[in-house]
């Protein structure tokens, strides 16, 4: 069962911002983010506190998501890139 990737605003505007400036990172994100419809928990996907948000890194970049396994929906919170 595949669940719905919803991205919420910083997230998108984040994803924009690379888009525009490295494409291969683009890409990347793109594929870690489609993933998580797939496998909402993947393995190296640590909890971000009890909050129920948890993040995992893809390369240079970190998100933050959390998975309404009620909705079948996984949130992207954030993106963020790695220095």
């Amino acid at each position: 069962m595949s669940l719905t990737v919803v991205l919420r605003e910083t997230a998108l505007r984040t994803l924009a911002r690379i888009r525009g400036e490295d494409k291969d990172l683009f890409t990347l994100t793109r594929r870690a983010v489609s993933a998580l419809a797939g496998q909402p928990h993947p393995e190296g996907a640590a909890a971000w506190g009890a909050t129920g948000v948890y993040r995992l890194h893809a390369g240079d970049i970190r998100i933050r998501c959390e998975v309404a396994d009620q909705a079948a929906t996984v949130y992207i919170i954030s993106i963020g890139i790695i220095a």
